[in-house]
């Protein structure tokens, strides 16, 4: 009889120890002294192989939503609800389960058994407030909130290694948080400015093209917008290449970005203009009225304290300097061929000639205007923006 104990104990190890730790950025959560949620990524190696809801446990709670965050698999529970252990040192106590995965030998989900411990530290006050105790705590794929950018091919398959443009090309950009040891947040863009300098207090020349918390207003005069498809914590966007008057052919874009809790967005927003329409479209929902703000002000859902790294109520701050990008005027007599592997040097002259008009007389415009002292900018309709006469003009 003691043989068999010890061989069932032994599989039951064995059963234990076979599961290995999730994959990679595949489990975030925050806990507080009363609560947790979890975030489980249902494809957690990007291969459409998605996990099993059903086989998916919580201490010995089950999977709470299957639709509150896309692509995740969430549990949002109190603490007592899943059976966690407590262990007390000092002034502080810890919460701990397991979060395991163990799926049946079914078809078309995740085949790979895996468990992550699940562990919350808050501090033990006479009066607890447990809001305000909220801990973010080391999980899989932890750090802080590291925010990056890709110049892209026009269909986002790959980055490229190339920041040198002709002007007027389009630029494809992909921008991104890595959240770590956050729960997954959504990243917004609300503001974007080309200055020629890195540091934009010593930028004399300025252009805006995203305004308005996010509304992308230099869709007006150009083919610049966001793209989709909608995604949690990444902003596709393009627009076309530009350079300033008197200045190097160097251009940095200063965006101010916002991460925030995807279940607290309402407001927030990434709104192109499309010709097509002749009107806003907000990315992800074209029937939203939300971009109708954007010919007028816009504002925020919350009053904002400061502009940099700074944590408001359910988000965070971050300004990102994207650059430097070099600007090359097109030659002559045709566009050289920077990189044979970007789309994005694809294009015609910048100063296209009319079919009425001779290259001659354009070009002898085009000295006259410089003569006397008046910048052109192809792209820029209105002149009451003074920040757009400082652009060398280039094609549509």
């Amino acid at each position: 009889m003691g043989k068999w104990m010890l061989l069932v104990l032994w599989l039951s190890w064995s059963s234990y120890f076979a599961a290995q730790n999730a994959p990679p950025r595949t489990v975030f959560y925050q806990c507080n002294a009363t609560f947790i949620s979890v975030a489980v990524r249902r494809d957690p190696q990007d291969n459409r192989i998605m996990l099993d809801p059903k086989s998916l446990t919580l201490g010995r709670c089950p999977v709470s939503s299957t639709t509150a965050l896309l692509g995740f698999l969430v549990f949002e529970y109190r603490l007592y609800d899943c059976g966690f252990s407590r262990m007390f040192f000092g002034n502080a106590v810890k919460f701990f389960t397991e979060l395991v995965y163990s799926p049946d030998a079914a078809a078309n989900v995740f085949p790979q058994p895996f468990r992550e411990q699940i562990s919350c530290i808050s501090s033990i006050h006479l009066n607890p407030s447990p809001l305000e105790t909220t801990v973010e705590v080391k999980v899989s794929g932890a750090g802080q909130l590291n925010f990056s950018y890709q110049v892209m091919t026009a269909d986002f398959s790959r980055p490229l290694d190339v920041k040198e443009f002709l002007l007027g090309s389009p630029i494809f950009l992909s921008i991104s948080v890595l959240t770590g040891n956050h729960l997954p947040l959504r990243l917004f863009v609300d503001e974007c400015i080309v200055a020629s300098t890195e540091d934009l207090n010593t930028s004399k020349q300025r252009y805006t093209l995203i305004d308005n918390h996010g509304c992308f207003v230099d869709g007006k005069v150009a083919s610049s917008r966001f793209l989709e498809p909608l995604l949690l914590d990444t902003v596709r966007m393009t627009f076309q290449a530009l350079k300033f008057v008197d200045s190097n052919e160097q251009i940095y874009l200063h965006c101010k970005l916002m991460v925030w809790d995807p279940k607290a967005v309402n407001g927030l927003k990434a709104c192109s203009y499309l010709s097509d329409i002749n009107g806003w479209q907000l990315l992800g929902d074209p029937q939203s009225d939300l971009c109708r703000c954007c010919d007028s002000t816009c504002n925020l859902p919350f009053r904002r304290r400061r502009d940099v790294a700074d944590k408001t109520g359910s988000g965070i701050f971050h300004t990102l300097v994207l650059g430097p990008f070099n600007i090359h005027s097109p030659a002559v007599n045709g566009s050289p061929n920077l990189s044979n592997d970007s789309h994005a040097l694809e294009t015609t002259s910048a100063f296209p000639v009319p079919p009425a008009v001779g290259a001659f007389f354009l070009e002898l415009a085009v000295l006259l205007l410089l003569f006397l002292g008046v910048t052109v900018y192809g792209r820029v309709t209105s002149p009451k923006d003074l920040e757009k006469s400082l652009l060398v003009p280039h094609e549509n």
